[in-house]
């Protein structure tokens, strides 16, 4: 049996949605992420859990736009032969995309990390979608920061004090990039 994963963009834009609205305290409606809950005190598992999810969030929304405009990141993973087989029967472009790469089991697809993600938003979708310079230069920024303060910090090791939710970063930060890699996945 192959495991057909031609809406794989699709199904990943919604991933982003679940992880960015988990904990309750950002909504989506319409297309849009806004504040749902401003959070009084929460445990500190909670609020590491926040941040690991909000950061994946971003990076699995900027993959989805690579994946919607047929950009791809994806890479073979060596001695990954095993599980079930993959296809993409009602997408012909991954479906061309995972023979030029010879990749046959759901196990060779690497999907690199968010900052290979951003280099091939930078060199191909930025200049395929026409964004405005400026928030292209923004949303890069931002990842950076992210990766820096948030990211890896809270996905590997849970550090006392980062358990607890400042609604100003969520605000200036990752609502604006929310938004606007929603914008680049719905162009």
């Amino acid at each position: 049996m192959k495991i057909d994963i031609s809406s794989i963009a699709e199904e990943n834009h919604r991933y982003a949605i679940h992880l960015a609205t988990l904990q309750n305290i950002i909504a989506y409606n319409n297309g849009s992420y806004n504040i749902k809950d401003i959070p009084s005190e929460r445990d500190p598992f909670e609020a590491v859990d926040f941040w690991r999810n909000i950061s994946l969030s971003a990076e699995i929304l900027l993959k989805a736009c690579l994946l919607k405009h047929h950009i791809c990141f994806f890479k073979k993973r060596a001695h990954s032969e095993y599980g079930e087989k993959v296809t993409a029967v009602a997408n012909e472009w991954l479906d061309q995309t995972l023979r030029e790469l010879e990749i046959d089991y759901v196990a060779q697809i690497n999907t690199g990390t968010v900052r290979t993600a951003i280099r091939y938003a930078q060199k191909e979708l930025f200049n395929r979608i026409l964004i405005d310079a400026e928030k292209a230069k923004l949303i890069t920024q931002m990842f950076y920061i992210i990766i820096r303060t948030r990211r890896n910090r809270n996905s590997h090791f849970f550090f006392p004090n980062q358990g607890h939710i400042d609604i100003t970063e969520v605000e200036m930060l990752f609502l604006p990039l929310l938004n606007l890699l929603e914008e680049l996945y719905r162009r």
